[in-house]
């Protein structure tokens, strides 16, 4: 079996266990959300921790629905960036590794601030865009560190949960076949359980890594990210879906999905 995941820091008591300990017959892989949809959706993984947007995208894939990379407030590592009032924004920079947390930026931007800025995909670097463009959206590990001094800082997990009042469901396990979903599933709760009994460790050794506070990294992992996915968080992507059908970010499908 060959499961993928995300490399940042907010997936890591995820797979941490499966990395140290892979079961016989398992491999795990590294990439960035956009690569990893592609390589899913090519067979090139069974598994992948991934956006759950590619659900509502790709509505023949399948997600477990109780575990994944949640948040109820503020998310730290998911952040738009601009030098200009929120309002004010006319061109917005999008993240060209992420799709979930770009539709998401346009959501905020539309509903709470009345803008609808001209957008254009860039690497993720936040000089670079932010001299290309009004804003740049920013996600994983380049969004936890990137500095804001001097700049508007919008966190979207906050965001959101402003707007709505619910959880986002940022990311899960998600497979082409559920049959093989279901087979891994043990698998993934057990890695799961292992990871959160390690988050010390986990946040002493990714502190170094990243070159951030431990205290900082480990409140990151402890309180702010969330790994069990309940109604409310279904709830909230279903909500998610909903909204971003009514921007165009997603054909009907998605709305008939969820």
């Amino acid at each position: 079996m060959k499961i993928g995941s995300v490399p940042y820091l907010n997936a890591r008591p995820l797979v941490d266990e499966l990395d140290r300990h892979p079961p016989a017959g398992v491999t795990i892989s590294y990439a960035i959300p956009s690569v990893l949809v592609a390589q899913l959706l090519a067979g090139e993984v069974d598994i992948a921790m991934v956006s759950t947007f590619c659900t509502l995208e790709h509505p023949h894939l399948h997600l477990l629905p109780d575990i994944g990379v949640t948040v109820t407030g503020p998310a730290w590592s998911v952040r738009l960036f601009s030098t200009v009032p929120l309002e004010d924004i006319r061109t917005l920079a999008l993240d060209a590794s992420s799709r979930s947390t770009n539709a998401l930026a346009r959501i905020v931007l539309a509903e709470m601030y009345g803008v609808t800025p001209a957008c254009r995909a860039l690497p993720p670097d936040a000089g670079m865009m932010l001299r290309q463009a009004d804003a740049a959206v920013l996600i994983g590990d380049i969004g936890l560190a990137a500095p804001s001094a001097g700049i508007v800082n919008l966190d979207l997990g906050a965001a959101w949960h402003a707007l709505t009042g619910l959880p986002f469901f940022f990311a899960g396990w998600v497979a082409r076949d559920d049959a093989v979903l279901r087979e891994a599933t043990p698998l993934l709760h057990a890695a799961l359980d292992a990871g959160l009994a390690r988050l010390p460790v986990i946040a002493e050794a990714e502190a170094q890594r990243l070159g951030i506070a431990h205290e900082r990294c480990y409140q990151y992992l402890a309180e702010v990210m969330r790994y069990h996915a309940g109604a409310a968080e279904r709830a909230g992507l279903a909500e998610f879906g909903r909204r971003a059908q009514q921007h165009g970010l997603l054909p009907e499908h998605a709305v008939e999905r969820i």
